[in-house]
């Protein structure tokens, strides 16, 4: 009986001392749920929220045994496979525009050349070719000057290839048959100069819905031009569509893979002052002489977006890239939300990132990184994640 009443007693002192889980604040809107996550992380009782890292191994363009292999540089789109392989997109390749790494970072194989054949890709140069790892485990390469989607099993043999249309880029098939894709809009009579949807597809490329947009103002016709990049940043996890964009706010759209509205996560977040550095890096993409009338119309607003870009892990965690600089040099403060939508910490991480978005993906337990050295060569970086 003693022991009994011990048991218990010890047994009430644990839970009434272990961490509560704090109360989210969510509301429905229009019948979507909407998370409302504030300035500081929630603690939620056994869920891991922040990581460590343990890097495993690199591939360096620099390398002089990488360079021998033909790969000389990396795009920006990169995967691996359930079984930590890694492709790589060689934008300067002829006969090996492919690559394959083990994962042990040892290379493996080179797959498809430059051309317009069956498995043959005609423009290697990022952002025209767009890679990814499907649910087959098949590796996807959409060819945006080819309007084709061409499919590769992972020792590089071609399997089949799909007709897209001419202005339909970065390609994901779906696990429903669905393809996601980005479409290129382009009007210098509109206000929006860009107009570029993100697009669910059927099985045929045919249009289902759009999912978002991004939108830039046209300075052709007198719009203003706001000093940021016009992000709009989405990815595909865990049966999950997630998509976001700066001018929004703190905001991402969570889909399912037939595009129904599931959630909405927002977030407060504290304003970062636009940097001398990167006013200085915006106004020179505008430095040519054909960008004259155009200068005069662009102003830097009070703070940069909430956030630039953002990736996922395959546990359905998301990774938001803001603009408050980490502790070590080209550091930035990632936000981390879990499966539900709740901010429950932060990270700082190194990664390359420019107007087009954010190279990093978390995968398989290890989060790889794609940067560009002072040398200005491209190097991957493989970490292992550990959770606490």
């Amino acid at each position: 009986m003693k022991k009994s009443l011990a048991l218990v007693c010890t047994l009430s002192f644990f839970c009434f001392c272990a961490p509560k889980s704090e109360q989210v604040e969510k509301v429905m809107e229009d019948g979507v749920e909407v998370v409302l996550n504030r300035l500081e992380p929630y603690s939620i009782r056994g869920e891991p929220s922040t990581f460590t890292l343990g890097e495993e191994f690199s591939i360096d363009t620099e390398d002089e045994k990488i360079a021998e292999l033909g790969l000389t540089d990396i795009g920006g789109y990169f995967d691996a496979d359930s079984s930590g392989n890694v492709y790589l997109v060689n934008p300067k390749g002829d006969e090996s525009v492919i690559f394959k790494f083990d994962r042990n970072g040892n290379f493996s194989h080179s797959f498809s050349r430059r051309g317009q054949g069956p498995g043959e890709l005609q423009a290697p140069g990022f952002p025209s070719l767009h890679l990814a790892v499907d649910y087959k485990g098949n590796i996807a390469v959409s060819d945006f000057r080819n309007r084709k989607v061409s499919f590769f099993e992972k020792n590089g043999s071609f399997i089949k290839e799909v007709k897209i249309g001419s202005n339909i880029f970065d390609v994901i098939p779906l696990e429903n048959g669905n393809y996601i894709a980005l479409k290129s809009v382009s009007d210098p009579r509109s206000e929006y100069i860009n107009q570029n949807p993100l697009t669910l597809f059927n099985s045929e490329f045919k249009e289902i819905k759009e999912l978002d947009k991004q939108l830039v103002p046209n300075p052709i016709v007198g719009k203003k031009l706001k000093g940021i990049w016009y992000i709009l940043s989405w990815i595909v996890s865990r049966g999950k569509i997630y998509t976001g964009f700066q001018e929004r706010g703190y905001e991402i759209l969570v889909y399912d893979l037939d595009g129904n509205l599931l959630q909405k996560i927002k977030k407060d977040y504290k304003p970062v002052p636009v940097p001398k550095e990167h006013k200085e890096i915006f106004m020179k993409t505008f430095e040519a002489p054909i960008f004259d009338s155009i200068r005069s119309k662009i102003y830097f607003p009070d703070s940069m977006p909430p956030f630039h870009a953002f990736f996922s892990d395959d546990e359905g965690r998301l990774f938001i890239m803001t603009y408050e600089k980490g502790p070590n040099p080209g550091e930035y403060i990632h936000d981390i939300f879990n499966p539900e939508g709740v901010f429950i910490g932060r990270k700082s991480l190194k990664a390359f990132y420019d107007e087009g978005g954010l190279y990093t993906k978390m995968k398989n337990g290890r989060l790889y990184c794609l940067n560009e050295k002072d040398s200005g060569f491209k190097k991957l970086t493989v970490y292992k994640v550990n959770w606490e």
